[in-house]
């Protein structure tokens, strides 16, 4: 198994997120012998936000790319390649403001690309071009949004889900740590997802 674990929060020694993705990576390690992890940590590897030149690098045709274009999409192109690569996705994040952190949304920014992670047919119909990746996906939040009345705010885990169908990946699965700030989840909500995290292998 080929496992790419990205890590988003920047907090490395106190991460609830890195903490929960630690153990899955340790319970994915015992079931998978020679399990080959590649790590791209954002934190301290920030992605550059998308220009126009790279946009535009992107929608010229491959042979006709100049060297400043190639130079500009490169970073996008490695992080295709990693994705593709892969077998196994384990996205390590904290919600901010209900939604993803923006060094994550780069990365998706980075990576859904025309003709490379998706394409459309002569009828303009889209079509994702990644397949058979199992994506585990932890996030934590300070507030609970798995039940209660914060259920409607959250807006990562739509967009993961969302934006990973787009470029083909329909094999989701959301460990939250929910409520790290809540004043009755705060002590229990990293338990609670090691425990779920154990009850998957």
């Amino acid at each position: 198994m080929k496992l790419l674990h990205i890590k988003v929060s920047p907090d490395l020694s106190g991460s609830a997120s890195r903490a929960a993705s630690e153990r899955l990576v340790e319970k994915l390690r015992a079931h998978h012998a020679g399990l080959e992890e590649s790590v791209l940590d954002l934190a301290q590897r920030p992605l550059p936000h998308l220009d126009a030149f790279t946009i535009a690098g992107f929608f010229t045709p491959p042979d006709l790319r100049s060297e400043a274009q190639l130079t500009a999409i490169q970073t996008s192109e490695q992080l295709v390649d990693q994705l593709l690569d892969c077998d196994t996705l384990v996205i390590s994040s904290p919600m901010w403001n209900l939604g993803l952190p923006s060094v994550l949304k780069a990365w998706f920014d980075h990576i859904t690309r025309a003709g490379r992670t998706f394409a459309f047919t002569p009828e303009g119909k889209k079509i994702g071009l990644v397949s058979g990746k199992k994506v585990y996906c932890v996030v934590a939040s300070g507030s609970v949004f798995a039940h209660g009345p914060f259920v409607a705010d959250d807006q990562f885990t739509p967009y993961i889900r969302v934006a990973l169908e787009y470029i083909g990946i329909t094999d989701v699965q959301f460990i939250r740590v929910d409520g790290t700030h809540d004043p009755v989840a705060r002590t229990t909500a990293l338990p609670h997802a090691l425990q779920t995290i154990d009850r998957l292998f």
